[in-house]
């Protein structure tokens, strides 16, 4: 493989970085994404580091991958812990490292952020993903379902306690 590079993004990057996050959330059939909203999302993310990190891999300057961890802090952890919200590689560059890379990547930098754990959604049906982290240690938390409740309805009868 030629050099791959890992790095933290930068607000420069961002027109580099939105094209892969188009094509991951078309490629996982999330809804939604419109470029504004998430170059908007983008600069505030990155520009609040308490919110998480992301890296960006480039093979030769050609950016073909991404890695963006959101942080959290949990009394059950410990502490710190940070979330996979979004890894993703063009399809012609996987299986040549570079989600591996982008992982190492992200657990040294979240480590001597003294982050305690990281964690992880990965669907049911995604067996390549699940072995892929598996391979990296990470494993299935039992015995529980992530439930969501948006916030946009709160104040109305789906959203307050009577």
């Amino acid at each position: 493989m030629e050099r791959l590079e890992i790095r933290s993004v930068q607000h420069a990057d961002t027109d580099r970085l939105l094209p892969l996050m188009a094509a991951y959330w078309a490629s996982d059939a999330i809804a939604g994404f419109e470029e504004l909203t998430v170059r908007r999302q983008l600069r505030e993310f990155l520009s609040t580091p308490s919110y998480g990190c992301a890296w960006l891999a480039d093979i030769e300057s050609i950016a073909v991958g991404y890695l963006v961890c959101t942080l959290v802090y949990s009394f059950e952890h410990g502490g710190l812990m940070a979330e996979v919200d979004e890894l993703y590689v063009d399809a012609p560059w996987r299986g040549q490292g570079v989600a591996r890379a982008l992982m190492t990547a992200a657990r040294a930098e979240l480590h001597a952020r003294t982050c305690v754990s990281l964690q992880m959604q990965v669907a049911d049906d995604n067996l390549r993903a699940q072995r892929f982290y598996a391979q990296l240690g990470f494993r299935q938390k039992t015995g529980y379902r992530i439930w969501v409740a948006p916030l946009s309805d709160v104040g109305t009868s789906n959203g307050t306690a009577a």
